[in-house]
């Protein structure tokens, strides 16, 4: 039983930890936090590397940050990360 409760708190934490990770992710793409403030304000965990220029970012990662909005019923972020994706990728792939 006490095992259970560890795992499903560790679950948990681990929910938060992603939750940050794509908030942070959707703030930097939209240009809402830039990375500095992101490090002074919680160490700046991204799905990307930091510096990343947004055009440089690759697909599959917007595709997961999209993914994990949906989850979470998150639409407003995630049509704005798809709009920001399909802007992307439509001129790659022009």
């Amino acid at each position: 039983m006490v095992e259970q409760d560890i795992s499903m708190s560790q679950s948990k934490k681990d929910n938060v930890i992603f939750n940050d990770i794509y908030k942070n992710a959707y703030y930097v793409i939209t240009g809402k936090l830039h990375i500095e403030d992101l490090i002074e304000y919680n160490g700046c965990v991204l799905p990307f590397e930091p510096y990343t220029n947004i055009e440089d970012i690759e697909e599959d990662v917007y595709t997961e940050i999209i993914d994990h909005f949906i989850e979470t019923e998150e639409y407003e972020k995630c049509a704005v990360i798809k709009r920001i994706k399909d802007s992307i990728y439509n001129k790659k792939n022009s």
